[in-house]
């Protein structure tokens, strides 16, 4: 298989837009005025009075939420989901008093919820949804149209974030010249999954790192039949069952506890658009690489090396916290949940590596659609701006790394997206590093680092020296305040910064949206899919089911989806 390499600059991004029915056109200016008086009729205003991105409204502003609950989450004493400082922060500094209308699990639980709703017409005032949830309101015409409080609410910081993709995060949400919903913006590294592996237990059976699948191997296999968990002891952890495999076209981003990592080390990409070795359009699914990844897979789950409840598990998070798992992939931002592993086995180790390489010795990642989740306003709804008004907010850097103090896993702040530059020229991670080195604020984009302020502020008071040795004892953890992003960002994203220096030959989709014959048939296909390639790594299915699996692929509505994507790809 053959694929385009592409280099880190976002200028060299080549991403297709989507091809759902009337997305991808400009956003139309003509579009973005609205009567006065609806825009100072209780909106946010500054002092004098005056409509601002920053402002407060006058008057208290309802607002009825969707909530999605992971019960293994953890509050301050005296808060929850429900009834916490979030939702006190929201109504002392922006008037508004959040309801939750109801709550639901992660994935498809949500996605059930979300479906009974739209059917119901009984909506939440602001909705999490993708980009098919998205047309399907549109088409329902359930939603309201973003594009003039866009224009009058929009901060600077998110009006430069939002254009670091090239117009593609814009492009996404515009319909016949309507800007209908507000995007995310994944800053890239959002997309990277990393090995995250148990030190203590490397260092305790002097082992080294694993760089390469068979090291994974063989470590994942040393963990269990040492027994470093306990009887229960899991070598490779793989996602909870609600979760995916590995990444795909719609759902880009890295997948926790996913085995993405394996798939990458063949620079295998299931569930990605890809070139084939004659130049022309290919489901990443069906390739050799991708046969090759499951093969490893299934060797690994027969050999008990591999999660042994893998499809079933309903809880991948608990199984790590609670110290029975030794490596698993996933995200940069795992010392978020660092601290309740910790309160378990105060000495767990728990570090991140760009691994494993692939043959030629490069970290070879997935690459993540810029946008992929977005937020909507339901049709008749008082107060469209609010989106705006919400993240205006936390985009500004001292409000940001408040929410990020208060202790609460920040998926409960309502409303809130990810809108952050796609690739700053320097991470997070070496700007702090360079002020550990020096003891010199150094000088760095305060637009694409918004929390650095409060990062280098408070970084001394989480990471001891020698500051380049990450091992546990040389931090002082704590479950408030800012060590999850300190700890993330100096592990996680380091770790991203190794991959950059090792050489990170990145993959791209070569397409994100979805087609006309997609909304028909995409939803079978990958039933299809999931239930062999879990068959297939579980053994109840030989390997030769692959082949099958690609006849039946293209039989069941590939070959049409294949010549769609084809010809997106190709304007």
């Amino acid at each position: 298989m053959k694929r385009k390499t592409i280099g880190i600059f976002l200028a060299t991004v080549v991403i297709v837009a989507s091809s759902l029915t009337g997305c991808g056109k400009l956003l139309d200016p003509q579009r973005a005025e609205i009567n006065n008086s609806e825009l100072t009729a209780n909106r946010p205003v500054n002092e004098k009075g005056e409509p601002d991105p920053l402002g407060v409204y006058d008057n208290p502003v309802k607002l009825k939420i969707a909530q999605v609950v992971n019960p293994s989450d953890v509050f301050p004493e005296g808060q929850s989901a429900t009834d916490n400082d979030f939702f006190k922060f929201y109504k002392d500094e922006m008037n508004i008093d959040v309801e939750v209308m109801w709550q639901s699990g992660t994935g498809e639980d949500y996605n059930e919820k979300l479906n009974l709703a739209i059917s119901s017409g009984e909506l939440p005032d602001i909705i999490s949804v993708n980009s098919a949830q998205l047309e399907m309101l549109i088409k329902a015409d359930m939603i309201e149209d973003l594009t003039p409080y866009y224009k009058q609410y929009a901060s600077e910081i998110m009006r430069k974030n939002l254009n670091s993709t090239g117009g593609k995060s814009i492009e996404s949400v515009t319909y016949d010249g309507k800007m209908m919903a507000l995007p995310n913006v994944k800053a890239f590294k959002d997309g990277y999954d990393l090995l995250w592996i148990r030190q203590d237990w490397l260092d305790q059976l002097n082992l080294e790192v694993p760089k390469t699948i068979d090291e994974v191997i063989k470590v994942a296999k040393a963990f269990v039949d040492n027994k470093m968990g306990g009887e229960n002891t899991i070598g490779l952890l793989g996602p909870s069952s609600s979760n995916l495999l590995y990444a795909d076209f719609q759902q880009s981003s890295a997948t926790m506890c996913g085995l993405d990592g394996i798939f990458q080390g063949k620079k295998a990409y299931p569930g990605y658009w890809v070139e084939n070795d004659d130049g022309k359009v290919i489901y990443g699914s069906l390739t050799q690489e991708t046969k090759e990844a499951l093969s490893v897979l299934a060797d690994m789950y027969k050999e008990g090396s591999l999660d042994p409840e893998l499809g079933t598990r309903k809880d991948a998070d608990e199984a790590w916290k609670s110290g029975q798992a030794g490596m698993f992939f996933g995200p940069w931002w795992v010392g978020y949940n660092l601290a309740d592993a910790l309160a378990v086995n105060p000495n767990a180790e728990w570090l991140a590596y760009p691994y494993p390489l692939t043959e030629e010795g490069v970290w070879a990642p997935h690459m993540p659609n810029p946008s992929d989740s977005f937020y909507v306003v339901r049709k008749g709804y008082e107060h469209p701006e609010i989106v705006f008004i919400i993240n205006n907010k936390l985009l500004v850097p001292e409000i940001g790394g408040k929410m990020d103090s208060m202790g609460i896993p920040v998926a409960y702040l309502p409303g809130r997206l990810l809108i952050n530059p796609a690739k700053p020229l320097e991470s997070d991670a070496q700007i702090i590093y360079k002020y550990l080195e020096t003891g010199a604020i150094p000088d760095y984009d305060v637009s694409e680092h918004t929390r650095m302020e409060n990062d280098l502020n408070t970084v001394k008071d989480y990471k001891k020296e020698p500051y380049d040795d990450l091992g546990i004892d040389k931090w002082n953890v704590s479950k408030e305040g800012n060590f999850a992003r300190i700890y993330s960002t100096l592990v996680g994203v380091g770790a991203i910064d190794k991959g950059y220096e090792i050489g990170c030959d990145e993959a791209y989709s070569l397409l994100y949206g979805q087609t006309d014959s997609m909304q028909k048939k995409w939803s079978n296909l990958k039933k299809l899919e999931d239930e062999t390639f879990l068959k297939i790594i579980l053994g109840t299915e030989p390997l030769d089911k692959f082949e099958t699996f690609i006849d039946d692929w293209y039989s069941q509505g590939g070959t049409e989806i294949i010549q769609e994507v084809t010809e997106a790809v190709s304007k």
